[in-house]
């Protein structure tokens, strides 16, 4: 036996050792562990083994398929040679061998016993030479310094197990473009093979050649079952081919996946240091890394090496064990790039603040991005008090378990953070017991990379368009309504083939045709749907004389027979919500209307993925009366999930807390409307709802309209809102109406609001700043100044003089509307009328549009087109397919 430094393969006593002379693939310290291996099992592999690898590989060269018998099975999920020749019997028995040797123990003798059996019974097997390879390689002995030696005996086994499939399979020929999928089970012990060669070749010393291996398997199982993009990209980066790295990147995704995503880490900070990236694209790529998971930058740089007691083999995506089994499997790329791995761990308190603010914190746990926090807690009755880190969220919908019946969500997370009271966490560490846990500010002891968390989460798609995930039980009755909206008779001339829907007062009915409505027509303001349409209309207004309307039959009868459904567009008014005692139908009868949280949710499932507009609006007042209806309006939550939503609109709702409402927002919104909607139990903002919504708003990249009246919306909020906003067009701000003396906390926009405005938004067309009295000319100039092709204006209480108005229609040469509060000259507005030659039209708050006279013929003609063009972009603003009211206008 050679002797040398190393460990020994028993005791793992490290000195002088010697290697087993027989194969060299194992080191001793002594006879003694020598002969309690040899006894254990290492007598089969260096006995018994290379006799029958001789004997097999003799067979092979002999091989004629007329030594074997084949059986017909059929052309259906096998190769194209079994199809062509048969199954070989012996084959097959062979291979149900090697699927039992996979279940057992690694590197037992009983295991090799049954891989050389398989080889035995037939000796063209490719899954047993291809396991007999991964035996040798990674079961033999797990010390570093064999690992080429064991490499080197592992590639002739695998060697083999190509060869043989391709004497079985002519097709599969070194030059073979066409595809091997991997769903075809007969294809996986080549592919298989041909992976564990690639690896060979890698551990060998051969990196040029593995990496060539691995680029033809990727040719072959391009969506890669096999994860060699993995390996490929490490390959890569250690031999300093970053654009090879980075042109594998772009056909898979890094996230959710540690090795690619730690390998973009790399790639990026070497781009970085190329001047080829910034240092922003390498902490995004660090951020998604940590993501997928947290515990790799703590073991980089470390000593580790695989514990023989430990089952590396099986983990969790994102836990400590698959960040253990990275870094031992990623030496060789850490290695090369140590100033890597010095930048990562710097990055976890680069300033040397240990954690974010309070209210950053909690804005991260509501996020629904899962960060670790090092701290002491206890569970929420105050018990069980420790220091330990947790890794959680306070997002439902990214809660472990969130949909069981037996998860708890507390109450304390409905309502907005107070500064210095408990924060909630829940433990999503399965290495500890989920579970709500509950901390302190002034307990927390550490945020690892918290910095990195707050630059980036906003424009997280992993965490911008998931909805808390709140199951709402089916209603007793549902499925009877259902069942009654499945016929399309007519009511009158039972005609089956109803194309009208009408919820009347008795029920809801089908009509073939409006002749046969004729009765119901009469009503006054009488609500039906064309079943034709694409789009479901109720308007339920107060002139309506229908007493009940049944929303729950028109979402029921949309979404079984409107084919061509896309967008919806319901107005309540608050005489079908409020109390009976004050509101009464055209015939002295109570009116009511029939809404349930079950029903709507399930509508908007069914209709996710075609939907493309939804408004629901209410009258004032409604808030509470639609929150029971609607399950606190969480069966409004589908709508943030919705792929296709471009247009929402839910004026006048009221929510329970602001989680709820943002999560309704999807990011592939172009027009927003929540126009007076209403906050908490005492249906106001805090200015944390109002902060909360911001950043929620900044991921709404398409926005072109935005209506926010009463929203508490400040200049802060603007300048951190509005440069993420390039698109906007429509923009409406209004404040509160009412008396001046009683709500001065939602005037809270000043002339650095309209500022900001200009200065983000040069390209708006309308913007209203109504009920916003802290606005003066000062803010106005600066905002035509830069925003010239301003189509109207609605500067509500605004003061402005005669030269102010002359001022702003000079140089807004395409304003078609002004809209002014109570105004001392009449005079001065018509004249700003005549000048623009009838192209402005001026509406004053109090009394409408202002009739101007003696306007000459073309005068009139320009302001006649004007209220036209008007009209049109009132109707777009309403109408479901249209994001942007001056399409088609301008």
């Amino acid at each position: 036996m050679a002797t040398n430094s190393a460990r020994c393969q028993i005791c793992h006593r490290e000195g002088r050792v010697s290697a087993w002379s027989q194969c060299s693939l194992v080191n001793y310290c002594g006879r003694e562990c020598q002969s309690k291996d040899w006894k254990a099992g290492h007598k089969i592999l260096c006995s018994k083994v290379p006799k029958a690898v001789k004997k097999a590989e003799e067979k092979i060269a002999s091989f004629q398929l007329s030594d074997y018998t084949t059986r017909n099975v059929g052309e259906i999920m096998v190769t194209e040679a079994v199809a062509l020749r048969g199954e070989i019997v012996n084959e097959h028995e062979a291979q149900d061998m090697c699927w039992n040797a996979m279940d057992m123990s690694p590197g037992s003798p009983a295991k090799l016993r049954l891989i050389l059996r398989a080889l035995e019974l037939f000796p063209l097997s490719t899954e047993a030479w291809g396991m007999l390879g991964h035996f040798y390689q990674y079961e033999v002995t797990k010390l570093e310094d064999k690992k080429k030696r064991t490499a080197e005996a592992a590639l002739e086994m695998y060697d083999n197990a190509i060869l043989c499939a391709r004497m079985l399979n002519p097709t599969w020929s070194e030059d073979r473009s066409n595809e091997l999928p991997w769903g075809e089970i007969e294809n996986r012990p080549y592919l298989r093979s041909l992976l564990g060669r690639a690896t060979a070749l890698k551990d060998a010393g051969k990196r040029k050649e593995a990496i060539a291996q691995a680029k033809k398997l990727l040719r072959l199982n391009p969506n890669d079952n096999q994860g060699v993009r993995k390996l490929l990209c490490t390959w890569f980066l250690e031999a300093g081919d970053s654009e090879g790295c980075t042109n594998l990147m772009r056909k898979f995704k890094t996230d959710h996946d540690t090795s690619m995503a730690y390998a973009d880490v790399v790639l990026q900070y070497a781009l970085w240091r190329k001047d080829d990236a910034v240092e922003n694209d390498a902490k995004q790529a660090l951020y998604t890394a940590i993501k997928a998971n947290p515990f790799v930058p703590d073991l980089l740089g470390g000593n580790i090496e695989k514990d023989d007691d430990e089952e590396d083999s099986y983990y969790s995506p994102g836990d400590r064990k698959e960040a253990r089994n990275y870094v031992i499997g990623s030496k060789k790329l850490w290695g090369r790039y140590p100033e890597v791995s010095d930048w990562v761990k710097s990055q976890k308190f680069p300033n040397g603040i240990k954690k974010p603010s309070e209210s950053d914190l909690v804005d991260l746990l509501k996020s629904g991005t899962e960060i670790q926090i090092r701290c002491i807690n206890t569970d929420l009755d105050g018990h069980d008090r420790k220091e330990s880190t947790l890794t959680g969220t306070q997002k439902r919908s990214k809660c472990i378990g969130c949909a069981l019946e037996t998860f708890h969500w507390p109450r304390q997370l409905n309502r907005p953070h107070e500064i210095s009271t408990d924060i909630l966490v829940h433990n999503n560490d399965f290495h500890q017991e989920v579970k709500w846990r509950k901390t302190l500010y002034t307990n927390i002891l550490e945020v690892p990379y918290w910095e990195l968390y707050l630059q980036f989460y906003m424009d997280d798609p992993d965490d911008s368009d998931s909805p808390a995930a709140i199951p709402s039980p089916m209603i007793a009755g549902h499925a009877k309504r259902v069942e009654l909206s499945s016929s399309l008779s007519c009511k009158i001339c039972s005609s089956p083939h109803g194309r009208f829907c009408a919820l009347d007062h008795d029920g809801t009915w089908f009509y073939c045709s409006k002749a046969c409505m004729k009765d119901f027509l009469e009503e006054s303001e009488p609500t039906f749907f064309d079943l034709q349409s694409q789009t479901l209309e109720v308007n339920a207004s107060r002139e309506c004389s229908i007493n009940t309307i049944s929303l729950d039959d028109a979402f029921c009868v949309a979404w079984q027979h409107m084919p061509n459904l896309n967008s919806v567009d319901i107005f309540i008014d608050q005489s079908y919500v409020l109390r009976r005692d004050y509101n009464y139908g055209s015939d002295g009868g109570a009116k009511k209307l029939l809404l349930s949280s079950s029903v709507l949710d399930l509508f908007l499932e069914k209709t996710k993925s075609h939907l493309v507009s939804f408004s629901f609006r209410l009258d004032d007042c409604c808030w509470e009366e639609f929150k029971q209806m609607t399950d606190r309006c969480r069966s409004l939550l589908p709508l943030g999930t919705m792929p296709n939503l471009k247009k929402l609109d839910l004026s006048n709702f009221g929510f329970d807390d602001m989680e709820t409402l943002i999560s309704c927002l999807s990011t592939q919104l172009q027009a927003l409307t929540l126009n007076y909607v209403m906050i908490g139990p005492v249906l106001e903002w805090t200015s944390l709802d109002v902060n909360v919504f911001v950043a929620k708003l900044s991921q709404l990249k398409h926005l072109v309209s935005l209506s926010l009246a009463n929203t508490k919306m400040t200049d802060h909020h603007l300048k951190e809102l509005l440069p993420r906003l390039k698109s906007i067009r429509c923009l409406n701000l209004s404040g509160k109406f009412g008396n001046f003396d009683d709500f001065n906390g939602h005037w809270q926009l000043t002339d650095v609001g309209l500022k900001v405005i200009a200065d983000n938004c040069p390209n708006i067309l309308s913007l209203s700043v109504d009920d916003q009295p802290k606005i003066t000319y000062h803010g106005i100039r600066s905002l035509i100044q830069k925003c010239h092709g301003i189509m109207e204006l609605d500067l509500g209480y605004a003061h402005v003089n005669r030269q102010q108005i002359e001022e702003i229609t000079s140089t807004l040469k395409n304003l078609l509307l002004l809209r002014v509060g109570a105004y001392d000259s009449q005079h001065s507005l018509e004249n700003a009328v005549r000048v623009t030659e009838g192209r402005l039209v001026v509406c004053m708050a109090s009394s409408g549009c202002l009739t101007v006279k003696n306007l000459s013929p073309a005068q009139k003609r320009n302001q006649n087109d004007s209220m036209a063009k008007l009209e049109k972009a009132r109707r777009q603003w309403y109408d479901p397919m249209i994001c942007n009211k001056w399409d088609g206008i301008i």
